[in-house]
């Protein structure tokens, strides 16, 4: 009986590797900063226990002396990172983890190219992997430099709140000075990407490519692009080679994600950012047949690992809460009717096996569908883009 470590017990994709290891091999502990209650993987069914976690995930090198001293007590077989700031501390702290457990992740000095955006375009950019126009903004007078419009500014290693619109000068001038408060590294100014969203994930062990899988993304909440709500399987030998070629350059260890948008007007494929982490839709690729957990843990132990170079050709529904979300930012007769409708070939979240977290993810999506309809803010948290 293997005894495994996942953190971030509040996020799907670990709720995901609960559900898809073997529990007659697999004893697993979840860490959470949230309480027990708050925690989705706590209510599982498959998580033996739920260690509440007290340190600022934000201040890595505290985060990364508490997990230090949870894997050193616990005994772990094999420690898996889940969030970014976990992987940016197990990285970080590799050789101090491992004196306690195995795991896989990347050299520190590679994982900080791949979690800065600004870094991973200028790799892209170097190895012919085509990127949408970037620019660096540094002060106020970069602003001048910006004429095309719309734009997308972000700061260089956040997401979510630190990613805005700007389809002219004056929401280009506010949105940068809100960001610039409160970012700690360099802002990027690029241009928008009319397109689907679609991604290469890799999982590679030490330096070389293992397994793969390519989606394309449907429904996105926030709706005007984030991440995803409903996907696909997805393949196209152009979208693999970008993906590959850049992961290669990075000589990565453990999961990772290329993002990437189609760009309608150039028929290519566009690097969007890296996300050097287990990817929020693994529901999806495990499913299509990439078990991507049991992976990781057969990489980690230093375990013959069945290579598997195809996978099936499925759609993934999260339907509470992410695809509900998308729903009432822009309820219409065919939305409605599209949601209610079940495809042939067509998996969901739903989980009867494991009923309590799709109970709580119901819950939470009546809650925050609520605020999604009574402020415009949350239905549009990045602005609008014209375009």
């Amino acid at each position: 009986m293997l005894k495994i470590l996942v953190t971030d017990g509040a996020n799907k994709n670990t709720l995901s590797i609960l559900r898809h290891l073997d529990h007659n091999e697999c004893r697993i502990d979840i860490t959470s900063h949230l309480s027990k209650w708050l925690s989705l993987c706590s209510y599982s069914r498959y998580c033996e226990n739920i260690i509440k976690l007290n340190s600022n995930p934000g201040d890595l090198d505290n985060y990364a002396k508490e997990l230090i001293q949870v894997v050193e007590k616990g005994n772990y077989d094999v420690f898996i990172p889940v969030g970014l700031y976990s992987n940016l501390a197990a990285s970080k702290y590799k050789r101090e983890i491992q004196s306690y457990a195995n795991l896989i992740v990347p050299d520190w000095k590679y994982m900080k190219i791949a979690a800065n955006k600004d870094m991973t375009i200028d790799l892209a950019s170097r190895i012919g992997v085509p990127v949408p126009k970037t620019g660096v903004l540094t002060d106020f007078g970069d602003l001048q430099d910006v004429t095309e419009f719309p734009v997308v500014i972000k700061s260089s290693d956040e997401s979510k709140n630190f990613i805005k619109y700007c389809n002219n000068p004056w929401e280009l001038l506010e949105n940068y000075d809100q960001l610039s408060a409160k970012s700690r590294t360099k802002i990027i100014c690029q241009e928008y990407i009319e397109g689907f969203g679609c991604g290469f994930f890799g999982v590679y062990y030490k330096g070389k490519l293992i397994s793969y899988f390519l989606h394309k993304r449907l429904k996105e909440f926030p709706i005007t692009g984030g991440p995803s709500a409903v996907a696909e399987s997805f393949f196209d030998e152009k979208l693999y080679y970008y993906g590959k070629q850049l992961c290669d350059a990075l000589h990565w260890n453990g999961p990772i994600m290329a993002e990437f948008k189609y760009d309608a007007r150039m028929n290519d494929y566009k690097l969007i950012e890296v996300n050097p982490k287990l990817w929020g839709s693994l529901d999806l690729t495990i499913e299509a047949g990439i078990n991507v957990p049991q992976i990781l843990i057969q990489s980690a132990l230093n375990r013959e690992i069945e290579y598997k170079p195809t996978y099936s050709y499925i759609k993934y529904r999260w339907i509470f809460p992410d695809e509900s979300k998308v729903l009432v930012s822009k309820p219409s007769i065919k939305a409605i009717r599209d949601f209610m409708t079940l495809e042939p070939n067509t998996l969901t979240n739903i989980y009867f096996t494991d009923p309590l977290p799709t109970m709580l993810q119901v819950a939470r999506s009546l809650v925050e569908g609520l605020i999604i309809i009574l402020n415009s803010n949350a239905r549009y948290p990045h602005g609008r883009h014209d375009s």
